[in-house]
Order: C-alpha cells, then structure tokens, then sequence
C-alpha cells in the first residue's frame, strides 16, 4: 500500500489538485510518499515529503511571462543530471517497498519506474512535450527534449486523463483512461472564511491570485473606486494598497486556497488548469486572464467558455486594473452552471488502489 507520487512544481496547480488525491489515498489505507518542490502545506496528509525538483516546468520571469530560452536550457541541465537521480529514488523506493507510483507529471516518473519494475500512472489534462512542442519552430533546442519527454511517458503503465481543464489529445501514452476533473472539497464554511477574515455581513468578497506566482506588476488601484466589496488579496498587490481596510491579506502561508475559492463571489486572476477546475466546482465566477505565449491556453478559455461563468480581459488591460470597470455588473449577470463531474480524486484514488 506504498505509493511513490512525483509532483510538478510550476506554479501550486499540480500539487493542489493532488492533494485531493493524495488525501483520497490516505484515507483508503494507502502509504502516500510524496516527491516535490511544491510547498509542505499542500502534502500534509502524506507519510514524507521529500522537498526535490523533478521536473522544470517552465521558467517565469514574471507571474504571465514564460521564458522558453532558459526552460530549454534547464530541462537539458536535468537531463543531464537524471541518470543520477534515477539511482537515488530507486534506493528510496526499495527502503520503503514502494509497489506504485504516480506522476503528475514529471515524466522521470516513469523512468524511475521502469528502472524499479514497478508500475506508472500519469494524471494530467496536458503533458510537458506538448507544451514545450509548441516552442520547437521558434527555440530548436526544444525538440530533442520534446522527443526524450514523449518516450519517456510512454514507458506509463496508465494514463489517467482529467477532463477538466479540457484536454488534448494523449498520443504518447499507451493506455488512457478518462476521469473527472479534480478538486478538493471545502472544509470551512463560507460563513466561517468570512469571518475569519472579518468580512461584514451585506459585503460582496473576491479573491485575487495568480495560481502559485507571485502577483507581479497588475494595478489594483483601481477597485478602492468600488463600494460594497472586500477584496482578499497577495503580498504584491496588499503592498499597493496597504492602509485601506477593503483589502485583507491572504498570508503566503495560507493551507486551503480551494476554501477562498469557494467562498468567493467572484475569483480575479490567472487562469491554470487547477484554479479553472476549482471554479467550475465551486461555481465561482472569474475575471481573468492567461500566460503570455502558453499553449494550455486555447484549452483553458474553452473550458471556461463552456462550463463557467467568466469574463477574459487581454494581458494589457488586465495588468491596468480593467477589470474594476466590469466588476459589479459581471458578478451581477445570471448564470445557470452546467452538471459537470468533478469527483476525479476519488475516481483516481480507487483506480490506484485497485492497481496495488
């Protein structure tokens, strides 16, 4: 009932969404040992967290910015460097007589399973070569990596293939199985987050995040206009506003952001795979807007397009703060929310059970 789960840094995404995983597996008997750079609160009901980089991602220069010369040149580093890795996990696996392991979706994962015999399973809505495959015409030094990535993953026992965010197509695994999207279920009330932020009864409350980046250089200036609103914001952007009692600070620290999520009348930020998952699941309604040059995007507005209430705002007026501008009539429009299955933790942690 040991399990070895490899999670992706880039950004809190990955680890967010499987923390409801991991959490689904903890409470079946599993032994959930977790691999990441991602922050400890997001692991709290695994048996170890062991705090390494397994895969790159892509380098962010600014929380909308993505630099493809600096990705490539990094993910060749660790190339390099993987053949050493591979030998220090399969040390750790024998110690603690892993018997599975689960990716999402650092495709070492499925070398070191390999090398250890043991089966793979990749949960995703995208994987990294179809990312970085959409840099190779512009940056060549892409398309081995590409290459050596897509091998990589094709060595999985299973793919398990989150249908939200809506994904692309999964050619380079052998075996796919579709699963619902995946969120974690509130565990504060949204009574409860309200007053543990001393919002006033009669306010309207919306949460401002980049999805794990810092919040960068977006004005927020411009909400202190708006009347009958707190606003649960960043370090970055409390930093412009410091002193005016509308907005409260969301410590860095915080453990369930899913819980302001749900709380929230409105959501303003970013969109990534998990915050649009997190919004479609607890119907909350987003302002947003994307990565600057990300080939999730496309995939991201769709998914909102079809299953959410949302309003995208291009980068530039994003970052001036439009989106005060259409605030109060945006949260003020009806809006019937589509049924969409969203219980893919479960789904995903009895599969995994069933595998050992």
């Amino acid at each position: 009932m040991n399990i070895a789960y490899y999670v992706s840094a880039h950004g809190y995404g990955h680890a967010a969404r499987q923390q409801a995983v991991i959490q689904a597996l903890t409470a079946r008997g599993a032994r959930v040992f977790v691999r990441s750079a991602a922050p400890a609160k997001f692991f709290m009901a695994a048996v170890h967290h062991h705090p390494v980089r397994y895969d790159i991602g892509m380098i962010q220069p600014g929380p909308m910015q993505v630099d493809p010369v600096a990705t490539a040149q990094a993910y060749a580093d660790l190339l390099d460097y993987q053949p050493i890795l591979i030998q220090y996990e399969l040390a750790f696996l024998h110690a603690e007589q892993i018997a599975l392991i689960a990716s999402d979706m650092p495709p070492v994962a499925c070398e070191i399973a390999t090398a250890a015999g043991l089966p793979c399973v990749v949960m995703t809505h995208f994987t990294w070569d179809w990312i970085y495959g959409y840099y190779v015409s512009r940056f060549p030094a892409f398309a081995p990596i590409v290459d050596v990535i897509a091998a990589s993953y094709g060595k999985a026992t299973l793919a398990l293939q989150m249908q939200i965010p809506i994904p692309h197509p999964f050619t380079m695994f052998p075996h796919v199985e579709p699963i619902p999207g995946v969120a974690k279920s509130p565990t504060r009330t949204r009574d409860q987050i309200r007053a543990d932020f001393a919002v006033p009864d009669g306010m309207r409350m919306a949460v401002l995040s980049m999805g794990g980046h810092e919040w960068g250089k977006t004005d927020v200036r411009a909400l202190q206009r708006l009347q009958g609103w707190r606003f649960l914001v960043m370090p970055g952007a409390y930093a412009q506003v410091q002193g005016d009692d509308r907005f409260l600070l969301i410590p860095d620290e915080y453990p369930d952001f899913h819980n302001l999520i749900a709380a929230s009348d409105v959501l303003i930020g970013k969109a990534g795979g998990s915050t649009v998952a997190e919004i479609i699941a607890h119907r909350t309604p987003m302002i947003y807007t994307v990565n600057a040059d990300w080939r999730e995007n496309d995939l991201l507005a769709a998914t909102l397009d079809r299953y959410a209430h949302s309003l995208y705002l291009d980068k530039a007026d994003f970052e001036r703060g439009a989106w005060a501008d259409h605030l109060d009539r945006f949260v003020a429009q009806s809006y019937t929310w589509p049924d969409v299955p969203m219980n893919g933790a479960e789904v995903a942690a009895e599969r995994l059970m069933k595998m050992m």
